[in-house]
């Protein structure tokens, strides 16, 4: 009986959630197809590695105690929580700022921004997405799942209408993709924030500073390991954008938005109600194994095809959707989407360090994909010479790190994936055979 509530009331929860990440994704999709004719790849290069830089700072401004919030069972501690992860916020904003004040120019030179102020907006686009994260995951850990949903749709909607409209728009100057992502960051943080059922500003320190102790291992170990990690997987706009420039870095970034992004939408709602779920039932290894492997399955099921498809014709796909100036996007789907594939399939279970208290392995973990993926991303450069040769070389990496965590993941849930890995490997490699014959014959 228990299992049966878990997997229909799982589905049902993890539905409210995509059910706005497809309507946000789909505007999102349709409108990249008009954005992609109106600016640049230069000019979509310098916003990525924009967001790539706020989103490093943004994961460790409240040094992970935000993570603790979905954790916590006391709904007063767990408030109190959002608070201090509010203020670390907000203190780490500021600290951005100094910095950009002392560096500008040299991080403006290395990643070649042609526009060194625009740093100047790296403290309050890092504050913004942190306070949203922070107030999203009161949210998780209190099933308000309709308000998340609905949170992702304004923002895809009030940034995307506003980057299409900006060359009409003759009242403000500048990047329309950065205003337009401004804006949208904007909005969705008002929305989370409305109607908080306690107040934010209203704390007492004593109270912050034993949380902060109790949950220490959080800024210990997890902080530094989403670092790492979102470092890693950062890591391909910052070194095309050191090593190739920004318009490849635009290429590379509007790959990843017709490939791994629409993954991610799934992904990211499935693991925020695995999330939930597993921190309940951890202890119950028969359940928790169970929901894992059904999750598994419907992951695998549900991607294989898309991969296939952006795997074979990728080159063909983004320069009939976006213009004929993208045709170096469709190559970069194609080398990378086996990386994203087997991150797609690892990503909802991520969540399982926090849960096992396995955070000294999850530092230990990414330390070594992020050295190894740098590695291959500099040596594909410095020996092979070219972007192409540099992605093949970190997705061939990353992929094999990717898969062998997620066996980790299951020995953790209580019934390893070894079988299922070796099944799946073997099919997607069939399938994309077949699907490159199909292409050469017609």
């Amino acid at each position: 009986m228990a299992v049966k509530l878990i997997k229909s009331d799982f589905l049902k929860n993890a539905g409210t959630l995509f059910s706005g990440s497809v309507v946000a994704q789909l505007f999102g999709l349709l409108a990249l197809t008009a954005l992609g004719r109106i600016y640049s790849p230069a000019e979509f290069g310098s916003l990525e590695t924009f967001m790539k830089l706020a989103g490093v700072y943004a994961i460790v401004a409240g040094l992970r105690y935000e993570t603790a919030v979905v954790v916590e069972n006391d709904t007063v501690k767990a408030q109190n929580l959002v608070k201090l992860s509010l203020l670390l916020n907000a203190s780490t904003s500021v600290l951005l700022l100094l910095i950009v004040l002392a560096f500008k120019y040299p991080i403006a030179a290395f990643f070649k921004f042609s526009q060194p102020n625009i740093l100047y907006a790296l403290p309050v686009m890092t504050c913004l997405m942190s306070f949203t994260e922070t107030l999203m995951m009161w949210h998780n850990r209190n099933k308000v799942y309709k308000k998340i949903s609905g949170n992702r749709i304004l923002f895809s909607l009030s940034g995307t209408l506003y980057k299409l409209t900006h060359p009409w728009f003759f009242l403000v100057r500048g990047n329309g993709l950065f205003i337009g992502q401004f804006i949208a960051q904007a909005a969705a943080l008002i929305h989370i924030a409305h109607r908080l059922p306690f107040q934010v500003f209203i704390f007492s320190k004593t109270s912050l500073r034993q949380l902060a102790i109790a949950y220490r291992s959080f800024p210990l170990f997890s902080s530094p390991a989403a670092l790492i990690n979102l470092l890693a997987l950062s890591m391909p706009w910052f070194m095309i954008s050191a090593f190739d420039g920004l318009a490849s870095t635009g290429h590379f970034g509007n790959a990843y938005k017709l490939s791994y992004l629409p993954m991610s939408m799934l992904s990211m709602a499935l693991g925020q109600v695995f999330f939930e779920r597993i921190a309940r039932l951890k202890a119950d290894k028969t359940a928790a194994s169970k929901m894992a492997h059904e999750l598994f399955n419907v992951m695998f099921i549900t991607a294989i095809i898309p991969v296939i498809i952006l795997a074979v014709w990728g080159d063909k796909i983004a320069p009939w959707l976006l213009g004929d100036q993208w045709k170096e996007a469709g190559i970069y789907i194609q080398i990378t989407i086996i990386f994203y594939f087997a991150m797609f399939m690892t990503s909802s279970f991520s969540s399982a360090f926090a849960t096992y208290h396995k955070l000294k392995v999850q530092l230990a973990y990414n330390s070594v994909f992020l050295i190894s993926t740098t590695s291959a991303l500099y040596l594909g450069y410095t020996i092979g010479g070219s972007t192409t040769v540099a992605l093949t070389w970190f997705t061939v990496v990353g992929t094999i790190l990717r898969i062998v965590i997620l066996n980790y993941f299951f020995v953790l849930f209580g019934k390893n994936l070894l079988a299922k890995t070796i099944f799946a490997i073997a099919i997607t490699g069939t399938l994309i055979y077949l699907g490159f014959t199909v292409k050469n014959v017609l």
